[in-house]
């Protein structure tokens, strides 16, 4: 009789053993970086003038707050306004003033990068003139995990002119 009770325990036991063992973890380590990478790739893309980075794995409800408005650009416009500004624009610097803070929530579907980098270069303007700049920007990214990539739901920003 004893037998028979381990016979039919056994399978429930290694059901549910089998059940808890092939769940899957998040690796949020692994999420972060990607987002870190993700920083430094539109850094690149501003340097490396890469206008397509910038309308690539954005939501259909993409959203920017500039200026104390909410814009939602689409991703025409957005290609329009790239082109016009890096066709324009030289960097002399482009990068990080502090290590950028990431995070990724504990399930793995949403991550934000809060950003703070030192911008300085020329850009030509409508009159062919040449005007100077050298801010600090720093802004946060809103990003959504879909089909095991980010896609960039939104970002907040805001400047600072000189030091």
């Amino acid at each position: 009789m004893r037998n028979i009770h381990i016979i039919v325990i056994l399978p429930f036991i290694a059901f549910f053993f089998l059940l808890f063992a092939c769940q899957s973890k998040v690796d949020i380590e692994k999420l972060e970086q990607e987002l870190l990478d993700l920083h430094q790739t539109t850094i690149d893309a501003h340097l490396n003038k890469d206008v397509d980075f910038f309308i690539k794995d954005i939501s259909n409800d993409y959203m920017q707050v500039q200026r104390g408005e909410f814009i939602y650009p689409v991703k025409e416009d957005i290609y329009a306004k790239f082109t016009e500004y890096l066709n324009n624009t030289k960097f002399s610097v482009y990068k990080d003033v502090e290590e950028p803070i990431v995070r990724v929530a504990n399930d793995g579907s949403i991550g934000w990068t809060i950003v703070q980098v030192k911008i300085s270069g020329e850009r030509k303007q409508e009159n062919d003139s040449i005007y100077n700049f050298d801010f600090t920007c720093a802004w946060i990214t809103m990003y959504e995990r879909e089909n095991d990539k980010w896609i960039r739901l939104g970002e907040v920003d805001n400047y600072k002119i000189g030091e």
